[in-house]
């Protein structure tokens, strides 16, 4: 069962970090560009941090 709490002090900061770019590629759609996130390296490290922590006991055993 995953530990990740929704009120993990990680997830404002990485919320923080995904910019929002409005009507992009088209009218309509707010992609999520996760650039600004990559070039923070705590903040990138506590993402993965999370996912580990929320799939670690899930059996993956390929990731595509």
């Amino acid at each position: 069962m995953s530990t990740l709490k929704a009120d993990d002090p990680r997830i404002p900061a990485i919320q923080s970090r995904i910019r929002v770019v409005p009507n992009f590629p088209k009218p309509g759609i707010m992609f999520q560009d996760i650039t600004t996130l990559l070039l923070d390296p705590k903040v990138f490290k506590d993402t993965i941090d999370l996912f580990v922590e929320r799939y670690k006991f899930k059996n993956i055993s390929v990731v595509a």
